[in-house]
């Protein structure tokens, strides 16, 4: 059930993401630099893993933090869509509020670091859901082949109401087309680390190519395995537990 989940939402938010460069294509052409912070206050906002994550956080802990990391996948992916260039950027020290059209929740992104990478910290509450905060880097690292490089290194907790909490470090690469245009878009690779506090490790692994490979140990046993891709989605399969902690 949680393999369907994971993998039909991260499958949708992709081909989303494909009609969003469409519809702002022409404020990408006149305008070419996307502010960064305000990026990824929106990214933080989108919350449908962290519910899935607060589904299953109280009976199985695994699938949970699966969640986890695909939430982090698709906040990274889409902070970093559209950007093709030096974003614009807050001042040092700037408080950024980004709300959610939808009710209570909001994203606090305050700009620390313009050089020689641009740094910023964040705080996002989503009422009955969870609080999220950390930090992201992101750094043009060149040119290659028509596509910019950047790094987007991530460090994220998340916080549940019902105690349940994780913790994940990603160290990812993202190539995008120099011109934003509707049927391409940046593509993220590297690997994520997590774990939570029910004794949950793993290790994720997006390829150059897309493919998604990872998996999710308590002590010395796998739980769960990641596999599939960015363009068909990230699946989650859970293995049977010995131990009764979950």
């Amino acid at each position: 059930m949680l393999r369907n989940l994971i993998r039909n939402s991260v499958r949708v938010a992709a081909i989303a993401s494909v009609g969003a460069a469409t519809a702002a294509a022409g404020r990408y052409f006149s305008s070419r630099r996307v502010n960064a912070a305000q990026r990824l206050g929106e990214a933080l906002l989108e919350d449908d893993h962290l519910r899935e994550a607060q589904r299953y956080s109280d009976t199985e802990s695994e699938a949970a933090l699966a969640s986890c990391a695909a939430y982090l996948i698709n906040a990274a992916h889409y902070a970093s869509e559209g950007i093709v260039g030096p974003p614009a950027n807050d001042p040092i020290g700037y408080e950024r509020r980004v709300q959610h059209k939808g009710g209570g929740a909001f994203s606090s992104i305050i700009t620390t670091a313009h050089e020689p990478e641009m740094r910023w910290q964040f705080q996002t509450e989503i009422p009955g859901i969870g609080q999220i905060s950390g930090s992201r880097r992101l750094t043009n690292i060149g040119i290659s082949k028509l596509s910019t490089q950047m790094k987007t290194p991530d460090t994220m907790s998340i916080r549940l109401p019902n105690g349940y909490s994780a913790t994940l470090e990603s160290d990812l690469k993202l190539s995008g087309p120099l011109l934003t245009v509707p049927w391409k878009k940046s593509t993220p690779h590297g690997v994520i680390s997590l774990s939570d506090n029910k004794g949950n490790v793993g290790r994720l692994e997006i390829l150059n190519g897309g493919q998604i490979q990872g998996t999710i140990t308590r002590g010395s046993e796998i739980v769960g395995r990641f596999d599939g891709s960015l363009v068909n989605g990230l699946q989650f399969h859970q293995y049977p537990a010995t131990s009764n902690h979950r």
